[in-house]
């Protein structure tokens, strides 16, 4: 999928864009039934019982459908546009979100770049938890100056500060660079969400050890959760440019716990 120069230029000075019914309605009746049964399968019981937030990987071979988005021709090579340079493939997953997401960025630091393609199983609006983002605050001085308090610094509450509004249908797609802040309000206690998060190859020792670190804490959830990050279904999907994604990994040494 070739971008416009329109687009990337939004995608540049706002941080994300979005595509509207990118995935089919078959496509998505797909998506959904390999969604709850590759989160499931990560829930003793096999039922989210709506108490806390939930997040399991969709690398897996139960979900082989969605696995495989991540080399899909609307994600991959539309991530290399956004960025500029060649990516990698970090994460396939999925979340049962409860309550409010408060303001956040998705990255501690802005010495490497990354995207996120989010997708969303259910209708959203902004009353019922779709995904809200302040335009342009991916980069500095605007990121560095956006507070986790707006009550305190800006009198306002959460819900109140100023943002673009993610309102969706099944199929829709929004992505946005992970420093890009973002919340979500009002969703119900079983708010589906699923994401690719794709990395820049880092071509720098400063976005290396970026990466390297925030990899540290990548595998390091997984190990609490008792599982390995990259199972055998994903360092086995038969696609180049997913194995090429796979040896970079292991070059940058963050392919596996260390």
């Amino acid at each position: 999928m070739k971008l416009s120069i329109q687009q990337l230029n939004l995608f540049h000075d706002f941080g994300f864009l979005v595509f509207r019914q990118l995935l089919s309605a078959e496509e998505m009746a797909l998506y959904r039934r390999e969604f709850n049964a590759g989160l499931d399968s990560w829930i003793e019981g096999g039922k989210h019982d709506g108490k806390s937030r939930h997040y399991a990987s969709l690398m897996e071979e139960q979900s082989p459908f969605i696995a495989g988005l991540a080399h899909d021709h609307r994600f991959a090579p539309v991530a290399e546009q956004l960025l500029g340079k060649d990516v990698l493939a970090i994460a396939v997953d999925g979340n049962y979100h409860v309550d409010d997401t408060l303001w956040h960025p998705d990255t501690g630091s802005l010495d490497y770049t990354a995207v996120k393609f989010c997708i969303y199983p259910d209708p959203l609006d902004g009353n019922t938890g779709a995904l809200r983002v302040i335009p342009g605050s991916h980069r500095d001085p605007f990121h560095s100056q956006i507070s986790r308090d707006p009550e305190t610094a800006y009198n306002i509450a959460q819900a109140d500060v100023p943002c673009y509004t993610f309102e969706s249908q099944p199929g829709d797609v929004l992505v946005f660079n992970v420093a890009l802040w973002h919340a979500a309000f009002g969703g119900d206690n079983h708010r589906r969400q699923g994401v690719v998060v794709y990395y820049e190859d880092p071509d720098t020792p400063e976005a290396a050890a970026a990466i390297q670190e925030q990899m540290r804490g990548n595998h390091k959830a997984f190990a609490q959760a008792g599982r390995t990050m990259y199972g055998p279904h994903w360092r086995s999907i038969d696609d180049a440019r997913h194995q090429r994604w796979i040896q970079r990994l292991a070059e940058l040494e963050i392919l596996d716990t260390h």
